[in-house]
């Protein structure tokens, strides 16, 4: 008789398989450790894996892209108003150029552009602000005139548009592609990814964090990276050691397919909204609300009513179109919406990648220094300022540029 054993699925479906086709079981020893299967973890276990380390481990509490990386607007852009911010995101979109052929598999990276519409004139200078940085950086970007805007995005209701800053370097790439790729390209150099397994606590040795219990299992390990996104404070407390930031609920949502009507990904920067025209001809993205820090996934109609309110004021033929998924995710925001990316203060055998609200745009550039610091031991110039300790040392980063809502 042949032995068969229940075998769950990434997507949580069970199907019965043959003995010699179990699941592979949670190894007790690790050189490196991260906690986080979506896209900064799987960017970070790659890079470490292409540079030799063969030992990594990923383990993750939910099912495969139930976190922000399988619910984000999947937008991608190279340019924001600080120069630190734009050195980052400028590094990360150049990894994005060529990432399937990385990762040797296709992410649907389409560079079709980004631009940044205002209709307050505050908000117009600061775009003019901002190209001084950007043609430092290398990002290429360009003020919309009147003539190219009604060329550029002919549905527009100009009328409400001051002006229009159009980053060439930007774009869009649907999250199962990526997270597919970054998946099959970690198991191909032979990083063991776990998920729906669950660490409940640690154990230190030394006075450092050695080891994780997943799922009842001991695991040790040598190095610890957190990448866990919203769970990213809940893991710093079963570590001990501090991380500011707070739990922040964005929402997103579908409309009916329609013909091409908006090119290029797309930012509505007044109303805290982004949006981009999928390859079936869906309208994407959202608007952001100010509320308290919230960890949930309830969608909620004041966040529904804002975006809807957003498309039809700029795009007056959306006003009868269809709302046809409305969904939420969640965030593990910063301070000042900035990543926190480095070696923890509090143990050197930790490094957080976290407090990212651009985590989709900057993952395949943060993925590559993070593991050439863990690697090498120190922090590079591009990583340096966005340091896990910075609000303790009174060095926030002041980025206007962002489609984020503080909380009340």
């Amino acid at each position: 008789m042949m032995l068969m054993t229940p075998l769950a699925y990434a997507d949580g479906k069970v199907a019965p398989v043959t003995s010699d086709a179990l699941p592979e079981p949670l190894p007790a020893k690790a050189d490196i450790l991260i906690i986080g299967g979506g896209i900064q973890g799987l960017s970070t276990a790659y890079n470490l894996a292409v540079r030799g380390v063969r030992n990594v481990v990923i383990v993750d509490g939910g099912y495969w892209q139930s976190g922000a990386s399988g619910r984000n607007g999947t937008l991608i852009r190279a340019g924001f108003l600080s120069p630190e911010w734009t050195r980052l995101f400028h590094f990360s979109y150049r990894q994005w150029l060529d990432l399937s052929q990385q990762l040797g598999h296709g992410v649907m990276f389409s560079p079709r552009s980004y631009t940044i519409v205002a209709e307050r004139e505050s908000t117009a200078e600061m775009f003019e602000r901002a190209l001084p940085t950007h043609r430092e950086v290398g990002v290429r970007s360009e003020i919309l005139g009147r003539a190219q805007l009604a060329e550029h995005l002919p549905a527009i209701n100009a009328g409400k548009v001051t002006s229009a800053l159009r980053l060439i370097d930007g774009g869009v790439a649907p999250h199962h592609a990526v997270m597919k790729a970054y998946l099959a390209a970690c198991k191909a150099l032979g990083v063991k990814v776990f998920y729906r397994h669950r660490v409940t606590q640690f154990e230190r040795t030394a006075g450092h964090a050695s080891t994780a219990m997943v799922n009842g299992s001991r695991l040790d390990f040598d190095t610890l990276v957190v990448a866990a996104g919203a769970q990213s404070i809940e893991i710093a407390g079963l570590l001990d050691v501090p991380l500011d930031g707070y739990p922040m609920r964005i929402e997103a949502m579908a409309l009916e397919p329609l013909r091409p009507m908006i090119g290029p990904a797309l930012s509505l920067q007044d109303r805290l909204c982004y949006m981009h025209q999928t390859a079936r001809g869906e309208i994407v993205g959202g608007a952001e609300v100010a509320e308290r820090p919230q960890n949930t996934l309830r969608s909620d109609i004041p966040t529904m009513a804002a975006t809807a309110q957003a498309y039809r004021d700029l795009f007056p033929a959306l006003g009868e179109v269809r709302i046809l998924r409305h969904w939420a995710g969640i965030l593990h925001v910063s301070p000042d919406f900035g990543p926190m990316v480095g070696r923890h203060p509090a143990d050197d055998h930790i490094w957080y990648t976290a407090g990212w609200s651009y985590g989709f745009t900057g993952a395949p550039g943060a993925g590559a220094l993070l593991a050439d610091a863990i690697l090498e031991g120190k922090v590079g110039d591009l990583l340096r300022p966005f340091s896990v300790d910075r609000f303790q040392r009174g060095a926030p980063i002041a980025e206007a540029a962002i489609n984020l809502a503080p909380p009340i």
